[in-house]
């Protein structure tokens, strides 16, 4: 199983997609759309990687960090929450947010992502709370949701007066709801 890659951004699709080239070969990694936005074409990254491998093909989801990782492999432990929903779960909200709503039983917050519904909120709280350690205090700061989402349109190689004029027409909301309406906008 491979465990981390360590290589040049060649390339980055506003989907989830990375394209990582390590010495001479080319990697498809699904990374989340917080990991997205922390990556630029050209420059060199490290990622954690989780390897999925199924009887017709073998899937990479990469991290920032090992805790992503973990934070990845702990939501997947959950029935009904698969590869893809659990990075969703990622996509939408930052890790420290995302334990923060397990572990205040928020169920309203997780339910936010797209194909996650109350009862599966419930449950991916009654399975994880406890287990996740606890998100780091934020100190009364909170994050601007639409900073995240122009800087990661700019990484994706969109000119700023665009970004701007999209984050213009769309409403407030979290990362992934924003990003998408952003591009929706801009295409």
């Amino acid at each position: 199983m491979i465990g981390w890659l360590s290589g040049t951004v060649k390339a980055l699709d506003p989907a989830g997609f990375v394209l990582l080239d390590t010495g001479g070969v080319g990697y498809d990694v699904i990374v989340s759309l917080q990991t997205l936005c922390k990556l630029r074409p050209g420059e060199a990254t490290e990622l954690s990687i989780h390897t999925y491998v199924r009887e017709d093909q073998i899937t990479l989801f990469g991290f920032s960090n090992i805790s992503e990782r973990g934070i990845f492999r702990k939501l997947t432990t959950v029935s009904g929450i698969g590869a893809r929903m659990a990075l969703n779960l990622m996509s939408g909200m930052s890790c420290e947010d995302l334990i923060r709503a397990i572990e205040q039983a928020d169920d309203l917050a997780i339910a936010r992502t797209p194909g996650i519904g109350k009862k599966t909120a419930q449950r991916l709280i009654l399975e994880l709370q406890g287990k996740l350690g606890s998100a780091p205090a934020t100190g009364g700061v909170t994050n601007n949701k639409a900073e995240e989402v122009h800087s990661a349109l700019i990484n994706l190689g969109y000119k700023a007066a665009q970004v701007d004029a999209a984050l213009k027409r769309i409403e407030p909301a979290d990362f992934e709801t924003m990003f998408r309406a952003a591009l929706k906008v801009i295409a």
